[in-house]
């Protein structure tokens, strides 16, 4: 449902993806990391037609981004890192105003838009301007505007900033129910656990490079590293554990 091929993009002369390839398959949910300037915001915008790479092939959902890229718009809800809200609409004015835009029919749209609501505890603020909700409030409100036409492929870009733990919870639990429909999700997020308990593949970048990829026993058995967690691998491979430990020596803390 994913596929990338040998992608690049440049801004002047810093190279910000330099030849990532991977695939993530129907039903998988694949976790992106990488630390600020890896290229983990080059490669979501890509992904989600913002920007054109300088070279390679995105095919999202059976569409070629170059070719089709209204296809691969329609097969994708996005959740971005900063999701664009309307202050001035309301909740529930919000949700129709998405649901228009994708197709959905006034009654599946209602439909929708209560289950949403509800499911997020947003049904008290439904009538509230989006510009008075909190930053979990408004974060479980553009979640809900990304999976509201139940697209077969979701790009999440950081998407628990803002949530307390119980809507952390729910959050994990909507993401099994992808899983379990089949639909492919790319999850990017600085938070090592989440990933390392709900997705099924890992890829981590670094310097615009895919450094790793694979489940977390095969990053283990490839680092040498067997029982570490995520982020003793994401810091390994890289190489991180190195530059901090340095940092400590200089800093007189090593």
């Amino acid at each position: 449902m994913i596929r990338v091929t040998d992608l690049s993009k440049s801004y002047g002369d810093v190279a910000a993806l330099d030849g990532v390839s991977f695939e993530v398959a129907p039903g998988e949910v694949f976790g992106l990391l990488g630390a600020n300037g890896s290229g983990k915001s080059t490669l979501n915008r890509c992904l989600a037609t913002l920007i054109r790479p300088d070279s390679g092939r995105v095919e999202i959902g059976g569409h070629d981004l170059a070719e089709n890229p209204d296809g691969v718009r329609a097969a994708l809800g996005y959740l971005a890192e900063y999701p664009v809200l309307y202050p001035s609409l309301t909740g529930e004015e919000f949700l129709r105003f998405v649901a228009g835009l994708r197709g959905l029919s006034p009654e599946v749209a209602t439909e929708r838009i209560e289950r949403w609501l509800t499911l997020f505890e947003l049904g008290d603020a439904r009538g509230h301007a989006v510009g008075g909700f909190s930053q979990g409030m408004g974060r479980k409100l553009a979640l809900a505007a990304a999976l509201i036409d139940e697209p077969p492929v979701v790009l999440l870009d950081e998407p628990t900033n803002g949530l307390d733990p119980p809507s952390v919870f729910l959050f994990r639990q909507v993401i099994e129910r992808c899983r379990e429909q089949g639909r492919t999700v790319l999850l990017s997020s600085h938070v090592l656990p989440l990933v390392q308990q709900a997705c099924d593949r890992v890829g981590i970048l670094h310097g615009g490079k895919l450094v790793a990829l694979g489940t977390l026993d095969e990053l283990r058995e490839r680092a040498e590293l067997p029982g570490a967690d995520l982020e003793s691998l994401f810091l390994h491979f890289s190489g991180l554990d190195r530059e901090m430990l340095a940092r400590l020596a200089d800093a007189g803390l090593g």
